[in-house]
């Protein structure tokens, strides 16, 4: 570009010498010459013939830009950003960059939208914006609803044919659409719970001191009409179509998260994608086998049908949630354990990275709905304690820690946004209590994540490419850890107390959310009596030890604690876990 810019300058000079010559010819060196009118007139013509003859020339060196690039070369030439102009956002802003200007066969760059579920590469429709090609550049246009899940793809005219020109990017600030702009709560501690629904209302869970709230979502007790009178069918229209939700069943949640957010608590909730003999739609068609044996699957953001389904319940879910006449829900985790995606986010594939690029889509969904109903929301996937234990080829779950790598590469290429971990750091096997007894790695190389080594976790965080959109560490939660009282209820209280006193030494982390307030029968055929309270209700130990971890009371407890654990202080007790 250089190169010719200097031609054209080299020419302009030699006209503009000759013209200079030809004027000392006719009127001699240091004399005025005479000016009419007419002189004038032709002047000021000439020189807007002049002007209009370089804005062509210009358009043509656009068009022939500095280099030559084939489909494939084109395909992440530049890199673009798509956000909502913060004085005005009902104003959409693409910026695109580019390391030169790639021949086309106009001056011009095209802005194309396209779905998730649509096949990469290939635009179609009009576009939604033209404007002048160049290195660095930016284009303003209307924003309109579809465009919160619709990928922008920059492309030029080459032979004929719209090319691509840099990956598709989402909206990048949806928080800026939403009418809840409140700041996320201050909250006085860690400690949080998987809740009993049994016990809502009751000195049970009163007297624990709550702070922190989970519950699940399973999709299929939600969706599809009802015929209960007192609590019928509501029906929510996304993008001109209307999708039934169970009233009984939302009107439950209801109840649920208004109780929650009149307590003052910090509401997370675990969205869970189940199979539903009527929704099939929802599940991704490599997912989509009901003999599986899988609790969970894969969202399907394949199929138009069933991508427009999810994007209609994220909307409906983060709207009824954002603080208005339902409560409040400030926390997402979408999916479980996606790394085990055999069990818990069931996908029939070996493919680490088909798999997550897959999930992405259907987090990002979440993520983009969430956000855009309140603003300060947290949004996060979540995984398991196996870190870097599977190192074959058997593909039964995949390793956390590939998982994160995987998740952060695919979305920063569509558009960095905050998205967040939500780890389950269990011992080794899940029924050991004793977890400190164990020796843990500390270094990247671990094959278990457990309470012992969060660094591990929290130091790949802190790497400048896993930092968010704001040059920050991510959000980090634990949304479910718990301890078995099956070996003894003093035990199980202490190894609570140590893992929370260890998540409250780290900055990094949230929260630390114990699974669960009363024992479950089913985990506790396998040893895991994790609860608060016994399957009949009656409190064990833990009970105490709970309600007071985050009082002053709870040095009452010390003593006992250190003795479980075999150490002479706290202080001794948390250099064991690098805390």
């Amino acid at each position: 570009m250089h190169k010719k810019i200097t031609s054209i300058r080299k020419v302009l000079f030699i006209i503009l010498t000759g013209m200079l010559a030809s004027f000392f010819v006719l009127y001699g060196c240091g004399k005025t010459a005479p000016a009419s009118t007419a002189d004038v007139q032709e002047k000021t013509g000439t020189e807007t013939e002049t002007e209009d003859m370089k804005e062509e020339v210009d358009l043509e060196l656009l068009a022939r830009g500095d280099l030559r690039l084939n489909e494939l070369q084109l395909a992440n030439y530049g890199s673009g950003s798509m956000m909502l102009n913060e004085e005005d956002p009902d104003e959409a802003v693409f910026s695109l960059t580019m390391p030169n200007l790639p021949r086309s066969d106009d001056a011009n760059l095209y802005l194309f939208t396209k779905e998730c579920y649509e096949e990469a590469g290939k635009l179609a429709g009009a576009p939604v914006a033209e404007w002048l090609k160049e290195k660095e550049s930016t284009v303003s246009f209307p924003y309109k609803d579809r465009y919160l899940f619709e990928q922008f793809i920059p492309a030029l005219l080459i032979d004929g044919k719209y090319t691509p020109v840099a990956k598709g990017v989402y909206l990048g600030n949806p928080e800026l659409l939403a009418q809840n702009q409140e700041d996320y709560p201050e909250v006085e501690s860690k400690k949080g719970l998987l809740l009993d629904p049994a016990m809502l209302g009751k000195e049970e869970l009163t007297d624990l001191g709550v702070k922190h709230a989970i519950y699940n979502i399973p999709l299929s007790a939600i969706m599809g009409e009802t015929d209960d009178e007192e609590y019928p069918t509501i029906f929510y229209e996304h993008e001109g179509k209307k999708y039934a939700f169970n009233g009984a069943a939302v009107s439950g949640y209801d109840g649920l998260f208004a109780y929650l957010a009149a307590e003052g608590m910090c509401t997370t909730v675990v969205v869970l994608n189940d199979w539903n003999d009527d929704y099939k739609e929802m599940i991704h068609p490599k997912a989509r086998n009901k003999e599986s044996g899988a609790y969970y699957y894969m969202f399907n953001t394949k199929e138009k049908v069933g991508t427009k389904m999810l994007q209609a319940v994220a909307c409906f879910l983060a709207e009824r949630y954002s603080g208005k006449d339902h409560g409040m829900i400030h926390n997402w985790v979408i999916a479980n354990e996606i790394n085990q995606h055999k069990t818990w986010n069931y996908m029939d594939t070996k493919d680490v990275e088909y798999y997550t690029q897959e999930f992405e889509k259907g987090f990002r969904t979440f993520y983009q709905a969430i956000k855009s109903n309140y603003a300060n929301a947290k949004v996060y996937f979540s995984i398991d304690h196996k870190w870097n234990s599977n190192g074959g080829n058997n593909r039964v779950y995949f390793n956390g820690k590939e998982m994160v790598e995987q998740f952060n590469e695919i979305a920063s290429q569509h558009g960095s946004y905050d998205w967040g971990v939500a780890l389950h750091p269990y011992p080794d096997p899940l029924t050991r209590v004793n977890y400190w007894a164990q020796k843990y790695d500390k270094t990247s190389t671990s094959k278990l994540l457990t309470i012992m080594n969060l660094s591990v976790l929290t130091d790949l965080m802190q790497q400048k490419k896993y930092l968010n959109p704001e040059g920050e560490v991510r959000d980090i939660t634990i949304s479910e850890l718990g301890f078995s009282s099956r070996f003894g209820e003093k035990l199980q209280a202490a190894a609570f107390a140590y893992g929370y006193y260890i998540v409250e030494a780290n900055p990094y982390i949230d929260a630390l959310l114990l699974n669960r307030q009363t024992d479950a029968k089913e985990e506790m055929r396998q040893g895991l009596s994790f609860g608060i309270y016994e399957y009949d209700g009656s409190e064990k130990y833990l009970k105490e030890i709970y309600s007071c971890i985050d009082t002053d009371k709870a040095e009452e407890y010390t003593e006992m604690i250190l003795n479980v654990l075999g150490a002479e202080s706290m202080e001794e007790a948390l250099s064991w876990a690098g805390a």
